[in-house]
């Protein structure tokens, strides 16, 4: 039995960590005929709304993960005619704000009932 102390990671290699779980409960909720508890997973993750944490669904196309790529979901700008406008505030980084154009973004359940977090009404009206 091996006694060598356990690394203990640092904030970006945990942050790493949650995306990686984040990708794979999406993942697997899009996969077949899913039980109406997980379809209301999928599509609560489907439709980050302000106040989420969130992570952007693309830092998984390369081999280098982006910490700043997971965090608070701030706003969501629409304007007739152009791209959508995200802006979130980093986990890593408290304060600071990164925004991107269309970018795919995935909510995670942040709540110790995944079920009630699915349930609550959307701020903008609907679900």
């Amino acid at each position: 039995m091996s006694t060598a102390p356990l690394k203990r990671p640092t904030p970006e290699e945990l942050v790493e960590h949650i995306a990686h779980l984040g990708r794979a409960l999406w993942a697997a909720t899009h996969l077949g005929d899913p039980a109406p508890a997980v379809a209301r997973l999928r599509d609560r993750m489907d439709q980050p709304r302000p106040g989420d944490l969130v992570m952007e669904a693309t830092q998984f196309a390369a081999d280098n993960f982006d910490p700043d790529s997971v965090g608070r979901l701030l706003r969501i700008e629409q304007w007739p005619g152009w791209p959508t406008r995200c802006v979130i505030e980093p986990l890593l980084r408290p304060g600071e704000q990164r925004d991107g154009l269309d970018v795919p973004l995935i909510a995670l359940p942040d709540q110790p009932s995944y079920a009630h977090w699915t349930e609550q009404p959307s701020p903008r009206g609907g679900a």
